[in-house]
């Protein structure tokens, strides 16, 4: 799948005002067969630290494991997104385009059996007209098809101006952020017109 055949022009998804301040998600792993194993939910706060994006992220996992990790996010002009967290194996690298994000990364995921193993993500992310989030990962070890991670994720804080915009962040190669006071974004259909 490339991210250019199923990313729609609106509305556009722009990650760190998606995640500035709080959210959270719900969501479930099923293995290759379509069975659902494992359950979560995950609470998110996005905060910018100096010009950097930075996103804590909270998973709660039905089997009693608790995953924690920062993610420190950085997006070019172009849409080209990388992120590095201490529980990867060197950065998340992908595409940001229209109202899709697909990430690439080597992670290591507790188990429930004391274990860690490394798994390899194909990460997509389509944000809906409503405003909701979804999130299908297909998940790998070993280059084989092991399941797929389904996630849904619902802001709780809004960062937006007194007349209900959201100035878009653009971040440079440097990669600082920089401000792009030329665009604004769409008003979200959820919050009114």
């Amino acid at each position: 799948m490339k991210i250019e055949s199923v990313a729609q022009t609106a509305p556009v998804f722009d990650f760190c005002s998606y995640f500035l301040g709080r959210a959270s998600a719900s969501g479930w792993f099923a293995d290759r067969f379509g069975n659902v194993r494992r359950h979560f939910s995950g609470e998110f706060t996005g905060r910018y630290e100096g010009e950097d994006f930075i996103l804590d992220e909270v998973l709660s996992y039905t089997d009693g494991i608790t995953d924690k990790r920062s993610w420190r996010v950085y997006i070019d002009s172009q849409g080209n997104f990388r992120a590095s967290s201490e529980s990867l194996v060197g950065d998340a690298s992908g595409r940001l385009l229209g109202n899709a994000l697909n990430l690439k990364y080597s992670m290591n995921v507790d188990l429930s059996n004391g274990k860690s193993w490394l798994m390899n993500m194909d990460d997509w992310m389509f944000l809906q007209p409503d405003g909701s989030l979804h999130n299908y990962t297909r998940v790998s070890k070993w280059g084989i098809y092991i399941g797929s991670v389904s996630t849904q994720y619902i802001r709780l804080d809004q960062a937006s101006n007194a007349d209900n915009t959201v100035a878009i962040g653009k971040l440079n190669s440097s990669p600082k952020v920089v401000a792009n006071e030329d665009y604004v974004a769409p008003r979200n259909s959820a919050e009114g017109s």
